[in-house]
């Protein structure tokens, strides 16, 4: 599949092979792949399969519904909804053989009322985040009851910790102490048992969990110093490069004036394809010259100021390995996480496998069946 923008988005399957691989030599557990987001903006199916074919035991996503458009897009294997199905709709999940979980004790009341012949679900305890999940023993022990009473196979135990990008762990520290005081008084079989995100499955031992939960980790970006590879590189080329004057002002509101005679080029992409409006006054790279961007990002299209005159078609760089998401993430004010999901499916996504292209998934382009 072609895309006809001049803006994408490289992929690099290797890479997450390698992440996926440095994580498990280090934390010795299973893995359970965030495939949430779209992968973090990665593509949600070929990131999926890939994780699968390295050796993921679970995928898990935040809703039903990107649970079932992995399935739609032939995604075999476990996958983990994160957060809250509506009761009404947990015959598709059953029917689709996805994993719920139990977000509150009233929603594992409202199950009740429903036909859970063959629901699989991970109780989910509150220890601190106060977001999702069951309070206190009373309420996880009448469920584990209720629902061994109505068939319902209650196959994992998690919770989530709230600061594991802390490296003084205190609130982490409290919250697993919390979670192994309850897994260690339940007397229930499960299969699964884990606490620990990408962050805390790089500095903090879980002893009673048999797996971990990565999502960020797994496209190369952490908290913490570690060999990971970024599997990410944004793209684009320059489409117009001109010459502006002295006092001459670019883009809307005239945010940006030109202090001498400048060279400048438009690339085609802005704040419709994620790219925030606060990135003006960062930079993207040609080679390895920083290129500012100037004036105001436009919902499609972005000015950056060039060293020297180059060519239309040449290659910028936006975001990869040699433009950091850790310094764009401080100049916009936010985190990796919302830089990576808020990008659109605009962008085209172009997979690479051994250096060789493998597919390349553009959206917009996907013509429908007849």
């Amino acid at each position: 599949m072609r895309f006809y923008r001049e803006t994408w988005a490289d992929v690099d399957l290797d890479a997450l092979e390698y992440n996926i691989h440095s994580l498990q030599n280090h934390h010795k557990k299973d893995l359970i792949a965030i495939i949430k987001a779209n992968a973090y903006g990665h593509g949600d199916d070929m990131i999926a399969k890939k994780a699968l074919a390295c050796g993921a035991k679970i995928l898990a996503v935040s809703s039903l519904d990107e649970a079932l458009s992995l399935r739609y897009k032939h995604v075999e294997g476990p996958i983990l909804v994160l957060g809250h199905i509506a009761p009404k709709d947990i015959h598709v999940a059953i029917e689709e053989e996805i994993i719920a979980t139990v977000t509150s004790y009233a929603w594992a009341k409202d199950i009740l009322n429903e036909n859970c012949e063959g629901l699989v679900v991970h109780l989910k305890v509150d220890t601190g985040m106060n977001r999702m999940g069951l309070k206190n023993m009373t309420e996880i022990e009448e469920v584990l009851s209720d629902f061994e009473e109505a068939g319902i196979l209650v196959e994992g135990l998690y919770t989530h910790f709230a600061s594991s990008d802390d490296p003084k762990e205190i609130q982490t520290y409290k919250q697993y102490v919390l979670f192994e005081s309850i897994y260690r008084q339940l007397d229930h079989p499960f299969k699964w048992v884990h606490a620990s995100n990408s962050d805390a499955s790089l500095h903090f031992d879980t002893p009673i969990c048999n797996a971990v939960r990565i999502g960020l980790a797994l496209f190369g970006y952490a908290s913490f110093d570690y060999d990971l590879k970024v599997v990410m590189t944004l793209k684009t080329k320059l489409v117009n490069v001109k010459t502006i004057e002295k006092g001459e002002t670019v883009s809307y509101g005239a945010t940006y004036t030109a202090s001498q005679k400048e060279i400048i080029a438009t690339i085609p992409i802005g704040y419709a394809d994620g790219w925030n409006r606060k990135h003006q006054g960062h930079f993207a790279k040609i080679g390895d010259v920083e290129c500012e961007y100037i004036g105001r990002i436009c919902m499609d299209q972005c000015m950056i100021r060039l060293d020297k005159v180059y060519p239309e078609g040449t290659l910028v760089e936006l975001l990869g390995n040699h433009v950091s998401i850790y310094p764009m993430a401080k100049h916009l004010e936010t985190i990796p996480y919302e830089i990576l999901t808020q990008l659109s499916d605009r962008i085209p996504k172009v997979y690479f496998e051994k250096g060789k292209i493998v597919t390349t998934i553009n959206p917009r382009l996907i013509k429908k069946e007849d």
